[in-house]
């Protein structure tokens, strides 16, 4: 199925619009950053209070979620326990004290259920699910991850370029969304991160099959000059890559409008991702693999520079 029947778009030609408009997205995300000391983590990662209880009735979980925030306690982290008619609610680190917290929820539910009391079992102090050895593990596996990629990308094509190129396009596509997360203020847990893995996946992907179609047509068009083959594969798999994304897209919004509260910001994550990550394989990752190549090798300057 293809989307443009002979599409010609010049892809090298608007490079350096797409790369200023990166640089001016990683901008505002490490100035967001710096503003507000690191990414919001949620109590995954800082710890907090957590309060259990249970009604006499089933109540939904948005009744609760919202009637929660109505009294001014708003980002809490919700989860039921069905078969007992329970919630457990978390809070992060705050000015209130455990006991103080506990007296304003019950307080607050019961107001709204009159009929169906709320009921506390237990208040403690939880520390952080992620500690800092998992932290420390994670960000290794992260390092060795993109190493492998690396390797393996500069293996396949025989030139350490392509894979550096495409990790550096997969970063740009995760840190631009944490600073979308950090400028709109919402919270980083771990279904946010586990978001961020998968659309580091994503991006990957789709960026190996479009290095594919030019390492294709290096082979079969040895005569073409570099950046009209570069472009030539970037229309060729043009309808692949639009067709792909906005299926992925389309999902990804029935998900965050019509998935409910407990997915939004994994949903959130990958719907800002998927849209960041489609448009740096066209414009950021395949050209920056041209400006490099163009640099390091004079076979590969075109008589015009673009």
């Amino acid at each position: 199925m293809e989307f443009f029947k002979t599409p010609n778009f010049d892809f090298l030609k608007v490079r350096h619009y797409f790369y200023a408009l990166s640089g001016v997205l990683a901008a505002v995300s490490i100035v967001s950053l710096v503003m507000h000391r690191g990414p919001n983590f949620s109590i995954d990662f800082t710890g907090g209070t957590l309060i259990q209880g249970f009604f006499a009735n089933p109540v939904p979980m948005d009744e609760i979620r919202q009637t929660i925030a109505s009294i001014g306690l708003e980002g809490a982290d919700l989860q039921s326990v069905p078969e007992h008619n329970a919630v457990i609610i978390r809070f992060k680190r705050g000015d209130k004290a455990k006991d103080e917290l506990s007296n304003t929820i019950l307080e607050g539910l019961n107001k709204r259920f009159v009929d169906n009391k709320f009921q506390i079992e237990r208040v403690e102090f939880v520390g952080p699910a992620v500690g800092q050895h998992l932290v420390k593990q994670a960000f290794w596996a992260i390092i060795l991850s993109m190493l492998g990629i690396v390797l393996y990308v500069a293996f396949r094509f025989k030139n350490w370029i392509w894979g550096v190129s495409g990790v550096l396009a997969l970063a740009h596509d995760v840190f631009i969304t944490v600073g979308f997360f950090s400028v709109t203020n919402k919270e980083v847990s771990l279904t946010v991160i586990a978001a961020l893995l998968t659309l580091a996946g994503y991006s990957i992907n789709d960026t190996i099959v479009i290095f594919d179609r030019i390492r294709e047509n290096l082979r079969a068009r040895r005569k073409e000059s570099l950046d009209v083959l570069i472009n030539r594969s970037l229309n060729e798999t043009l309808s692949r890559t639009i067709i792909t994304s906005f299926t992925v897209f389309t999902v990804l919004l029935s998900l965050l409008f019509f998935g409910g509260q407990v997915i939004h910001d994994f949903s959130l994550a990958l719907t800002f991702g998927v849209v960041v990550g489609s448009y740096s394989t066209l414009f950021i990752a395949t050209p920056m693999v041209y400006d490099w190549q163009t640099r390091r090798d004079a076979r590969y300057r075109p008589a015009v520079k673009k």
